[in-house]
């Protein structure tokens, strides 16, 4: 209960509650106070307030990953509480460089179809980053997503097949998602799924992304954000 928790604390952490971003995601502390991770789903950082202490002022029991550019260790410890909005912003900061720093690790040619696709989304709302999509915009979009599911398999050789798994895995996390994460983490994901298929080659393209099939969702999900219109009908 709130009321068992000194007000200075809730204070300082009501900013937190439903604080969005393009790099994080704020889910349940369970036993902690916040608890914040990396939206990609390969990796392992977070952002967690443990606990409090009055002791000459808040202090806030702080484990953040990263510790810093230097190393990918975690970092925990006793902060003061008036230092946390830093402290969390240095670690956004080290997020967004893991985003943008070029790497061998990287594949230029899905990232480039992925941005392609993610820039014809005209996502206007400003609660994006907060509200997921309403219940007949996820049917529309699952039923996107199950189309490719079942029939990829009938494209799929001995030298593909390991990429037609990840195209798979992804879709099955996306669509077990459609309902808990925000519109902009669930068109994000599908831009990627979309730049996976593509760089498999045109048979892909045409099948699952041909321009019309690609137009019904990329201007049916932009409608209906505008709108709320039913397209499922």
């Amino acid at each position: 209960m709130k009321k068992k928790i000194p007000l200075i604390v809730l204070e300082t952490l009501e900013k937190y509650v439903e604080l969005r971003g393009e790099q994080f995601e704020v889910i349940s502390p369970e036993k902690f106070l916040v608890k914040v991770i990396d939206k990609d789903k390969d990796s392992d950082f977070y952002f967690n307030i443990e606990d409090y202490k009055m002791e000459n002022g808040l202090k806030l029991l702080i484990d953040c990953k990263p510790a810093s550019k230097e190393s990918i260790s975690n970092n925990r410890g006793w902060r003061d509480g008036n230092k946390l909005d830093s402290l969390f912003s240095n670690w956004v900061n080290l997020l967004k460089r893991y985003e943008t720093v070029n790497s061998f690790f990287d594949d230029p040619i899905i990232k480039s179809f992925a941005e392609e696709y993610f820039s014809e989304f005209e996502i206007i709302d400003e609660d994006a980053d907060k509200k997921p999509f309403n219940t007949k915009q996820i049917l529309l979009l699952d039923e996107h997503l199950e189309s490719i599911e079942k029939n990829i398999d009938k494209f799929r050789t001995e030298k593909n097949a390991n990429q037609l798994d990840s195209i798979k895995k992804d879709i099955n996390e996306l669509r077990d998602n459609l309902t808990l994460k925000s519109k902009k983490w669930i068109i994000k994901n599908l831009s990627t799924i979309w730049a996976k298929i593509t760089k498999q080659g045109t048979p892909f393209l045409k099948e699952f992304l041909s321009e019309a099939k690609k137009a019904i969702i990329r201007e049916g999900v932009k409608f209906m954000i505008e709108q709320g219109s039913n397209l499922l009908n």
